[in-house]
């Protein structure tokens, strides 16, 4: 991991390009002069784990299926997967109806 700057100009952040919802365009203006990088779900987290993302917003449906490997390295990285915006850790089978992840946040480092 490498450590986070201060200045979000100097943050990349990954995302969807074709699932850019209104919460997650809503989300980066905050982050607005970030450098955004578009690719797969579970790549996305391996960026993040790899240190050369600082943030992934997932602000849209995706399956634990999707997440749960990557979510493993990220952890193991001593990054964080977390449930948004109750911002508690994200689990896998909390619900026996359904496999469908909520929105969440990888980040680089513990928030």
């Amino acid at each position: 991991m490498r450590p986070r700057s201060a200045n979000s100009a100097d943050w990349v952040v990954v995302g969807s390009r074709s699932h850019q919802s209104d919460e997650f365009k809503a989300f980066m203006e905050d982050y607005a002069d970030a450098e955004i990088v578009s690719m797969g779900s579970s790549l996305k987290l391996c960026l993040v784990a790899e240190g050369k993302a600082d943030l992934y917003p997932r602000l849209g449906l995706t399956s634990e299926w999707d997440t749960a490997a990557s979510q493993a390295v990220v952890e193991a990285a001593g990054g964080q997967v977390l449930a948004f915006p109750k911002m508690k850790p994200l689990g896998c089978n909390q619900n026996e109806d359904s496999i469908l992840n909520p929105h969440f946040l990888v980040c680089a480092s513990p928030l």
